[in-house]
């Protein structure tokens, strides 16, 4: 099975804590061309009513809350879920005080322990292409939204970071990690449609412009680093890594990534 989706390894190793989580939202947050911060960029997107009930599936590390806690309303209940423990944790801390604002819930969302009709939006922000099952994560989805509910359903393009593919595998890493093409592959904007439209009538498709403008070069063998299992990379490889965006870095001034990003916002829940 794929690290992408395998449950066993993303909740032991891979999402244990946000450690690695964190590497990769660095590497955007830095070195992103489109100064927009991401998660603001998302909360705006939505069209959440005052009083509604929001669930939140694979909330991570928190960080579209942290980045948006001066525009949520008061009168929204949040539920912020995540498979992991551990990721509920750090949410919570990086929360500080504001967490009391929030529910916190461990939730597997193939099987969402709430009723139906439970809430008016819910948010599943750049996770569902580590679902086995998003058949059964639509119907859930579909089961616990109430008739005139949104979902938001953030992913990645075919395009997205194909570079750094292109230079892990240049330096004998082999491909694959939880962002390789097989991620890209499993749940994208090129697909992600198709897949939820047997769930929803209307689905819309909202991008985020820009790219990754790198400056230096240990960012991004962190980044690489924390989509694989420690294990899998040689030193001899990672020698070799360095030695090859360095290369790019001297002959160009930067290294540039090529970003493919945005958001589904699907409605009119087919019950």
């Amino acid at each position: 099975m794929s690290d992408t989706i395998d449950q066993r390894y993303l909740l032991n190793k891979q999402y244990h804590s946000a450690v690695n989580l964190d590497a990769r939202i660095r590497l955007h947050e830095r070195f992103s061309t489109n100064r927009t911060d991401w998660q603001r960029w998302v909360f705006e997107q939505f069209d959440i009513p005052d009083g509604s009930r929001v669930l939140e599936l694979g909330t991570g590390s928190g960080q579209l809350w942290v980045h948006n806690l001066d525009r949520i309303p008061e009168s929204w209940q949040i539920t912020l879920s995540d498979f992991s423990e551990g990721m509920l944790q750090d949410a919570r801390k990086n929360l500080g005080e504001k967490a009391e604002r929030f529910q916190f819930q461990v939730i597997d969302i193939q099987a969402i322990p709430f009723p139906n009709d439970t809430f008016d939006d819910v948010i599943a922000n750049h996770m569902l292409y580590h679902v086995p099952d998003r058949q059964r994560a639509f119907a859930e989805i579909q089961r616990v939204l109430r008739p005139r509910g949104c979902f938001y359903a953030a992913t990645n393009g075919e395009a997205h970071l194909r570079e750094i593919e292109h230079f892990s595998t240049r330096a004998g890493i082999a491909a694959g990690g939880i962002m390789g093409a097989q991620a890209r592959s499993v749940f994208n904007l090129q697909n992600g449609r198709e897949q939820m439209a047997p769930w929803f009538s209307q689905i819309e498709t909202r991008l985020f412009e820009g790219n990754l403008a790198v400056s230096e070069v240990e960012p991004l063998v962190a980044f690489i680093l924390s989509g694989r299992a420690p294990e899998s990379v040689s030193e001899e490889q990672l020698r070799s890594l360095r030695a090859l965006l360095t290369e790019e870095l001297n002959a160009r001034g930067i290294i540039h990534i090529a970003k493919e990003t945005g958001l589904f916002i699907a409605s009119d829940v087919q019950h």
